[in-house]
């Protein structure tokens, strides 16, 4: 059954978010690939275009980084504790 986004946010937010928590739980650890955009907007059941920008978000945040040679972003660092998801 495909997530349902709250109405006051924007999509991407609420993917970055949820992206951010499952590095934070170690779903996704330090070092770690993330699953590819396709793979994502389909686990999602949104467009490639909220998925990059999501992932935008997260570089922004440097939480993930994208290694020259690799395809897919990595996890560059745990979230801290107590920073908001």
């Amino acid at each position: 059954m495909p997530r349902q986004w709250a109405a006051d946010e924007y999509v991407w937010r609420q993917l970055a978010g949820d992206l951010s928590s499952r590095i934070a739980d170690g779903t996704y650890p330090l070092g770690s690939p993330l699953p590819g955009e396709d793979e994502l907007a389909s686990e999602y059941a949104v467009a490639r275009t909220t998925v990059r920008r999501a992932l935008a978000d997260l570089r922004k945040q440097k939480l993930i980084k994208t290694l020259h040679g690799h395809k897919n972003a990595v996890v560059a660092m745990p979230r801290p504790e107590g920073l908001p998801g």
